[in-house]
């Protein structure tokens, strides 16, 4: 690997692990980020723990989800990471998780509103794809990215999220922020009736929080000392 590639390698590895930390990926999910100026992304192997990936584990996969690099198989549902690289341009990562609050939302007729101020970025009620089946194949996965469009996110029905991100810093933010936003409007659904961000609010957080990069790094920061465990290499 060249020290980029590298480096793109140790981020996706510790974004996989605090992602296991904070419930959002389990034995199964998976993170990608396409390898810049290819038509190839780095992603984890099927069986390896996600709890236990390192940089060395990530295979290279060309966006069809043939194996580049490694020796390997793909997850299972690489098609989605794929699909959303093909028809986004501007997404440089992915994250295929199970967050179970967040999940919930794909099986009752209640939307995922934004109730946090942060997540403006989800827009006004989040997509739910309705296939609640593995994404094995391509079809399948240019029907999710259909779904998710031009969103941060989506849900899968029955299933768990996609979510996107142009740095890996905002890819665990949105994750994190997506799972919190979810368990908040469940408490505040028990309060009485909730009052989601108007669009005007949203444009007005989208003006005050510029690129957002700032604030990911933030997170990224304060997650990486509060699970140390997690962000050197595991074996």
């Amino acid at each position: 690997m060249t020290p980029d590639i590298r480096d793109l390698a140790e981020g996706v590895a510790t974004c996989t692990r605090l992602l296991v930390e904070h419930g959002i990926l389990d034995y199964s999910g998976h993170v990608s980020a396409r390898l810049p100026g290819t038509d190839t992304i780095l992603i984890q192997p099927k069986v390896v723990s996600r709890a236990a990936l390192t940089a060395a584990d990530l295979l290279v996969v060309d966006l069809d989800g043939t194996v580049v690099e490694g020796r390997s198989a793909p997850p299972l549902e690489t098609a989605i990471h794929t699909a959303v690289y093909r028809s986004r341009t501007d997404v440089g990562f992915v994250c295929h998780g199970h967050p179970t609050l967040a999940a919930a939302f794909s099986m009752t007729d209640a939307a995922l509103r934004p109730l946090r101020h942060f997540a403006y970025v989800f827009g006004e009620a989040l997509p739910v794809h309705p296939d609640p089946t593995h994404i094995g194949s391509r079809e399948q996965g240019d029907a999710v990215a259909a779904t998710l469009g031009r969103a941060t996110a989506c849900l899968l029905r029955s299933h768990g999220t996609v979510v996107v991100a142009d740095s890996i810093e905002k890819l665990l933010m949105h994750c994190v922020d997506l799972e919190e936003n979810a368990r908040t409007q469940v408490y505040a659904a028990q309060l009485g009736t909730i009052q989601p961000l108007t669009r005007q609010e949203m444009q007005r957080l989208a003006d005050d929080y510029g690129s957002g990069q700032s604030r990911a790094e933030k997170m990224w920061e304060h997650y990486v000392h509060k699970y140390p465990q997690s962000v050197g290499q595991v074996r």
